[in-house]
């Protein structure tokens, strides 16, 4: 078994690992017989594609507040520009 990290208490060996350790050390259970009961948790796979499903909602949703803004630059940029800016103050001016 790995040495535990003590900066990290997630590393440090538990119950449950010291006895599988002692069992695979024996030879009463392999890592093979381990690795076959093993299965993943409906529930975390729920999670993670939920997880990513609001990830890219959040990612469509930045996208169309930036496609807003390039609308609303392109509609005023003909306003703001220096030649028409240079018009109205000229043609104010003469008020």
């Amino acid at each position: 078994m790995a040495a535990a990290k003590s900066w990290d208490p997630a590393s440090a060996p538990n119950g449950a690992g010291l006895v599988l350790g002692h069992f695979i050390a024996s030879g009463m259970v392999n890592q093979e017989m381990l690795n076959m009961s093993k299965k993943t948790v409906s529930c975390f796979v729920n999670f993670t594609r939920l997880q990513q499903i609001t990830n890219i909602q959040a990612e469509i949703y930045q996208k169309n507040l930036e496609i807003e803004l390039l609308k609303l630059e392109k509609d005023t940029a003909d306003v703001v520009h220096p030649f028409f800016l240079d018009i109205w103050y000229i043609c104010w001016s003469w008020l």
